[in-house]
This record gives structure tokens, sequence and C-alpha cells, in this order.
């Protein structure tokens, strides 16, 4: 028997019985709209945040209250002239709209008709509720008159007893943000803020259930470490996992496989998670706090705001008070972090002595070097199979986004071990004793570990971390000092 898989077509706004996790807060904005409160709702991509909207205004047109809904996504807008018209267009006319609407030219006289047409609307005791999606598309640079347009919106806002609209704005950056790139800051006070979170538990249970196979405890466990309760991603989950099962039942490792198979799903969506964060440096300090190490003061305001998005929950216990989203999300912040660290000195570090360690041992062993190090290094082949599982689990993970450099797997520690039992390979390079690179070697160390921990790097560690970061690059043949200190100094 064919089963009908209930979370195809995912991706798009859902409603009914798809719509799980959310009814107390549709039930709330319902309340808030009902009392003419403005609110601002905000959101990561693919949170579900048009699906709540459009379950309100469902809700407030079947109910008894005298009040018209309208939807709009700026998206998909080119300026105010037009989100005025297609205000206009998405509330059913009446008998007093006794002119069709115009499509001015002019962004003055698009107002004044929209003005008039909802003070006329008011006089007869209509009110409405209007969502306008996407409110981040302000900022484009083909938006028009956008600082104009935000000021509008508020003395509209402003004045309900005039015009008895009540807006539900939807965006992924706060209003705040938002005005602030287009120079303008009046609209965001009149709101009230609600950021749209990855489920909890429950929530995410309420989508497992859904499933026509059923989904038991560690099946559960799994989707909650690769999801974090993210509604998308869940979905993507189950419904590339009912398409797989063949015996109409699958396990914990089903769930596993169906999440590989969806890695570029995965790989998108933190893309998208890193772009939005990459304002302030918000993603530069979402690293520092779950992968470390943290090496300056991160400012309060944007913990709170990493916690409002659900980016950061609290931690299980007291060494590690903050976690992220998933264990899946985390492990892809490792990844990021090898690349592109934080600390950015020690980043160029790394990724030059992999380059010195990557040449060095092409000309002794050739293009199979890794196989050649391997078996003339046994006391090392631990360390060295760890990197290739590792490699192994990432592709599985991520797809395309992993590295194939078996060395982007390598850590300091690492490639201290390869470049001190091939010494003669890189004495001429670097120069100087083993016993003073091993000195310098454990001092850019002790930065790392504190990773694990997640604990502040004290002062006078990453002090001499950093003089032995510059003496080790300033030995390096790619490295310019000068480019790495103008990076530092911005």
């Amino acid at each position: 028997m064919l089963l009908i898989n209930p979370y195809s077509g995912r991706g798009a706004p859902v409603s009914g019985e798809r719509l799980v996790g959310r009814s107390e807060l549709i039930d709330r904005l319902v309340r808030r709209v009902q009392s003419e409160a403005h609110c601002s709702i905000i959101g990561l991509a693919r949170m579900g945040k048009t699906s709540v909207a459009r379950a309100v205004l469902q809700k407030l047109d079947t109910s008894t209250t005298k009040m018209n809904v309208g939807y709009i996504t700026l998206d998909a807008i080119s300026g105010p002239i037009q989100a005025y018209t297609r205000i206009i267009e998405e509330l059913p006319l009446d008998e007093i709209d006794d002119q069709s609407i115009t499509h001015a030219n002019d962004h003055d006289e698009a107002y004044e008709y929209f003005r008039r047409t909802f003070r006329r609307r008011r006089r007869v005791g209509f009110k409405s509720a209007i969502v306008v999606d996407e409110v981040d598309a302000i900022i484009r640079d083909d938006f028009i008159d956008a600082q104009l347009f935000i000021s509008r919106l508020r003395e509209v806002a402003n004045d309900r007893e005039r015009y008895g609209i009540t807006f539900i704005f939807v965006s992924r950056r706060s209003l705040d943000m938002i005005q602030g790139a287009v120079d303008c800051s009046t609209l965001a006070g009149l709101c009230e803020v609600i950021y749209l979170q990855p489920f909890q538990r429950d929530g995410l249970d309420a989508l497992a259930d859904r499933s026509p196979i059923r989904v038991h405890g560690s099946e559960r466990e799994a989707l909650w470490k690769l999801t974090g309760g993210h509604p998308f991603l869940a979905e993507v989950v189950m419904c590339e996992a009912i398409d797989r099962a063949r015996m109409h039942t699958f396990d914990n490792v089903e769930i596993e496989n169906a999440q590989q198979a969806q890695a570029h799903e995965f790989t998108n969506q933190y893309r998208q998670v890193t772009s939005l964060l990459s304002h302030g440096k918000m993603f530069d300090s979402l690293c520092e706090l779950v992968v470390g190490p943290q090496w300056r003061p991160i400012a309060p305001h944007t913990i709170c705001l990493l916690k409002h998005y659900g980016i950061l929950r609290e931690g299980d216990c007291v060494s590690s008070p903050l976690t992220c989203t998933s264990q899946h999300f985390r492990d892809y912040l490792v990844l990021l972090s090898r690349t592109m660290p934080s600390w950015v000195l020690l980043g160029h570090a790394e990724q030059q002595l992999r380059h010195l360690v990557q040449d060095r041992m092409i000309e002794e062993y050739g293009k199979h070097w890794f196989e050649g190090l391997r078996e003339s290094l046994p006391n090392l082949s631990t360390a060295l199979n760890k990197l290739e599982d590792q490699r192994i689990r990432e592709k599985r993970l991520f797809g395309d986004a992993a590295s194939d450099f078996i060395l982007d797997y390598a850590y300091i520690g690492d490639l201290k071990d390869i470049i001190f039992a091939k010494w003669e390979q890189y004495r001429t390079v670097l120069g100087g004793g083993k016993g003073d690179w091993e000195r310098r070697f454990q001092d850019i160390m002790k930065v790392r570990n504190p990773m694990a921990h997640h604990r502040p790097v004290p002062a006078d560690v990453l002090q001499e971390a950093e003089r032995s970061c510059k003496v080790l690059l300033s030995r390096l043949p790619l490295y310019q000092i000068d480019e790495i200190i103008g990076v530092l100094t911005e």
C-alpha cells in the first residue's frame, strides 16, 4: 500500500492541520489585533511566519467583528505606490468606494487616495487588519522612497481612530534594524514584537505525530538533534524518511540517513542564517559563544537577540550555559570555524600551516601523500584516521559544503604533531629549535582549549598566543604580516 506523504510540498506556507505547534501564538495575535494593537512578527527564514500571519487573518475574517482583512508581501512590490494599491485591492470593496483604484505615478497622489479610502471606510464602521509580509524588502536598493514610505505607514498606524487599520508586520530583521538601514526610526515603537522561534519538544512532537508511520522516542530524539525544532528542516527530514521507508517503519538511523540525503537543504538554511547574522558581526559572536574561543566581550544585546531568534538556548549544565539550536547546527559552526574562526590571527596561522604541511608531504610522498604519511608514522595513525573519519562524517552531514581537503579537519595540535614527527622537513622553514616551537605551539593551543568549555580567554594567554602566531606566520612563505595586522585593526 502506497503511503500518502503528509510532508510533501514543504517550504510553502501551510494551514489547517499542517500548521502545528503555533495555536497559542495565533490566538494571542488574534486577541492583540482585535484590541487594535499593531504587531511585528520576526523570525528566521522558513520558520512559519507567513503561515502564522495568514492563520491570524483567517480567524479574524470568520469572527463576528466587523473587520476586513488583507495581505501583501513587499518582496513582490517595487515601491509605495504599488503597496498602497495592493492593500486597497486586498480589501473587499463596499458601496462607498465609488471610484476605481487609480494607478498613480506619484507617491503623494497615491498616498492621499489611500488615506481617503480608509477614512471613508472607517466612518461607516469598518476596521481593517493588514499583514505586511517581507518588510525586509524595503532596504532593497530598487525599493523607491523607503524612508518616506515607513514614515507614512507610521502616520496611518498611529491614528487608528481615523483610519481603523491594525498592521501585522512580518520580517526576518527587527523593524528597528530595517528602519536604521533606511535612516528612519519611527514605526517600530508602535508594535508589540513577537519572535517566532523553532519548536520546543512538544511542537516537534506534534509535527512528528502527523506521520503515517509511527515515530518512536529514539527517532524523535534524532529529529530533535538534527533540526532543533526548526519546522521546515523537520518537514524536510520527515518527508524524505517516509519516501524512503520500505517496511512502513523506520528507526533513528533512517532519520539520520534522510537528513544526509537532504543535506543541501540544511546548508542552504544555514547560509541564510549566516547572512542574516552578518549585520553587526552577530555571526562571529555566535561562533565564539557556541564553538569558542570567546576572546572579546560580547554585548548583552547581541546575546539577547540570538536568544530571541531561538538560535541560542540555555544550556543544561554550568560548563555550557549556552548552546545553539541543534547539535547539527553546532557541527556546522565548527566546520565554518575551522576555515573562518572568530579570532582572525589564529585562523590564518592554522590555514598557512595546513598548506605548509601539504606542500612538504607532497614533496616527500607525491600525490597520495596522506596515505604515505599514515604508513610512515604508525604512532600517528589513530589521529590521522580521525581526520579521515571526520571528513567522511561531515560530507554525509553537509554534502558539498564540507571540505575535501583532509587538513581542513586538523587543528593546531594535530598540525604540530605532524610537523614534529617530520621535523627535518620543516626546520629549514621554521628555523630555531624544537623546544622553542613546542612552547609557541602550546601558547597557541591554550587559546583553542577553552572552546570545549565555552570559557573566555584570559588577556595574558591571548597576548602570548598572538605573539606566537605572529612569529609562526612571519616564517611561512604565504604570510603577509601587513595584511593580517590591517584586518585585526579594522
